[in-house]
């Protein structure tokens, strides 16, 4: 299947130009990043960057979406949350009453163990699933009760999402899969042709372009992963054990790369994992058991991450 029909497939399920905007379109975040191959440093010429039209002016079309500037007003809000799962004839609490507010610009890590329910809390940060009681705030809107089309505009302007497994499409290359959110956006063909390639550049697969991914390495998948993830410049990135198919060098790369966008670009980064290495580039922690919120601790960055 070819992305244009992969693309037609899943448009059928909602139509976009119905859906009010819940959430304010606006300009770009970008501004110029990345130089050489490697992808690992985030400097560079803005003129260089597709994401800029000048110097000063970034690029309206970007499908970007402008945020509250307000620091005192949580950017994602929980309120008394609970998921409620029908086994048979027994109900099972994945998360119970669960009290939550995340800052814009934050680092959070979510740690707990199998089963405590992180994955539930993703989904539901995410707009991937809708509480079975409580309230969930994106940007001070209530997105509890929106319709499955008003919840995929947001999942595709928002947040982008890296996962464990990658979750590439098998019959797109490398370049496709980036290409993809942009297309369900409905982006300029060429711009967003000029934004995988730059993305690809910055994590450092400007020669991979055309592999699909069962070419790839691990590492390699999963950071195609997080050129998809930002596509469409979300604020958000939401990411589900993203080391853990990873051997412990690639991981350490991803981490950093994920801190750069936090520290660089000023991203909303939330992890859920069982990886107490993640730890160290968090500014908060959220210890999570049996679906309830043991304690949340405010974390200082090592001195090293605080000065790059």
């Amino acid at each position: 299947m070819t992305l244009t029909e992969i693309i037609n497939s899943f448009k059928t399920k909602f139509n976009p130009s119905k859906i009010m905007n819940p959430l304010e379109r606006a300009t770009d975040l970008y501004e110029g990043h990345g130089n050489g191959s490697e992808g690992n440093d985030f400097g560079g010429n803005p003129k260089d960057n597709p994401y800029i039209n000048s110097v000063n002016n970034p690029v309206e079309s970007s499908g970007a979406v402008r945020v509250s500037q307000n620091g005192e007003e949580p950017f994602i809000r929980l309120t008394d949350v609970w998921k409620i799962y029908q086994m048979g004839e027994v109900d099972f609490a994945a998360l119970k009453g669960i009290n939550l507010e995340i800052y814009e610009g934050e680092f959070l890590v979510v740690l707990g163990p199998s089963g405590s329910g992180k994955s539930t809390l993703m989904n539901l940060i995410g707009c991937l699933d809708m509480p079975s009681k409580g309230t969930v705030f994106l940007d001070s809107k209530d997105i509890s009760g929106l319709q499955e089309s008003e919840l995929a505009w947001i999942r595709g302007q928002m947040i982008g999402f890296i996962f464990q497994s990658f979750n590439l499409i098998p019959t797109l290359n490398t370049q496709e899969n980036v290409l993809l959110p942009m297309e369900f956006q409905e982006e300029d063909a060429r711009k967003a042709r000029e934004k995988a390639d730059y993305l690809l550049e910055i994590v450092g697969l400007s020669d991979k372009k055309q592999n699909l991914p069962s070419q790839l390495s691990g590492g390699q998948r999963q950071r195609v992963a997080i050129a998809r993830s930002l596509a469409v410049n979300p604020p958000i990135i939401l990411a589900d054990e993203p080391t853990g198919n990873l051997d412990s060098k690639t991981g350490g790369y991803i981490l950093e790369f994920l801190d750069k966008l936090h520290a660089k670009e000023g991203k909303t980064i939330i992890i859920v994992t069982h990886d107490l290495e993640i730890v160290k580039h968090a500014t908060r922690i959220m210890y999570l058991k049996d679906g309830e919120i043991e304690k949340i601790e405010n974390h200082k960055k090592n001195e090293l991450e605080e000065n790059k």
